[in-house]
């Protein structure tokens, strides 16, 4: 997720938990530029990667930008790339980026006609059901079959909903049978039974995509897959993750604020499974010094109960 899953969350987040067998990158911008600037690439180098095999994914509406960040990350190792078709985002999508792509499928025919065909790595694409109308993705499907993509990843709610609502399990299944490419679930997977109710129903389903119940529950991987959780307590388990994640922020970003803002982030999710992180992210939403953050979790963690 863009401004979470950074370089540096991913790397914390391999070496503090299981489960996980493919990482996607947050999405990078395509730009009119014969030569891409490094600094967009930053994120996606393999030095900085965790050990997991990283898709990156890229937004964007122009044909010739989208190759030419295609050939910049085969320049660096890549062979896959996912084209988002899937943001929300009111601005991005009033740009035609994003899902807001979803009903043009002229468009998005014409910008799959250019990049299967000079790109040099594999094309996945991830879809929403619609900007407003879910039929908007069941016209576009017909258009996803004509080409060689390696995955069409589905969430099954309109852009206008973002994350409000519950996800149309239905709309999906209408979107499963029609699809001719491998398909993935995204959407709600916050809990182990949610998960299985999914997967119950879709059993032919071999790929699932967490995004906000992985960030509230980091063990949710390592839950799903039956994995051992170890001999330390849930709680103890969460502060190696969080003292990891505040150092390698400290070490990057200048100055108490920017390090604040990426962890008050971290806490609007991870706050959510413990007894107590209502009220501890409450007090620290108005915390201005590190080292008064520091405080404030170390308070409130020695107290805390894991109930996801």
């Amino acid at each position: 997720m863009r401004g979470i899953t950074t370089m540096h969350y991913r790397q914390a987040y391999v070496r503090h938990f299981g489960g996980l067998d493919v990482e996607m990158a947050p999405f990078i911008s395509t730009v009119d530029a014969e030569r891409i600037n490094p600094k967009l690439l930053k994120d996606v180098l393999p030095e900085n990667n965790s050990g997991l095999p990283l898709i990156p994914q890229v937004i964007g509406n122009k044909a010739d930008d989208f190759v030419q960040m295609n050939i910049a990350l085969h320049d660096l190792g890549y062979n896959e790339v996912n084209w988002n078709l899937g943001c929300p985002h009111k601005p991005i999508r009033k740009k035609r980026r994003g899902s807001g792509l979803l009903p043009y499928p002229d468009t998005v025919a014409a910008i799959l006609d250019q990049v299967c065909e000079r790109s040099p790595v594999k094309i996945s694409v991830k879809v929403r059901l619609g900007v407003s109308d879910k039929s908007e993705l069941m016209r576009l499907i017909p258009v996803l079959n004509t080409y060689p993509l390696s995955e069409v990843i589905v969430h099954p709610r309109t852009a206008e909903q973002m994350y409000d609502g519950v996800v149309d399990l239905d709309a999906f299944a209408e979107a499963l049978q029609l699809l001719e490419h491998p398909v993935c679930y995204n959407g709600d997977i916050n809990t182990l039974a949610f998960f299985n109710t999914v997967h119950e129903r879709f059993p032919t389903l071999s790929r699932f995509m967490l995004g906000r119940g992985l960030l509230a529950n980091p063990f949710l991987c390592e839950e799903i897959k039956g994995g051992p959780m170890g001999e330390r307590t849930p709680v103890e388990r969460l502060r190696e993750f969080h003292d990891d994640l505040v150092s390698r922020y400290e070490a990057i970003l200048d100055g108490d604020h920017p390090v604040l803002g990426k962890m008050k982030e971290f806490w609007s999710y991870q706050s959510l499974p413990l007894s107590n992180g209502r009220a501890m992210f409450k007090k620290l939403k108005k915390t201005q010094r590190l080292r008064t953050y520091k405080d404030i979790v170390s308070e409130y963690l020695a107290d805390a109960q894991w109930t996801p």
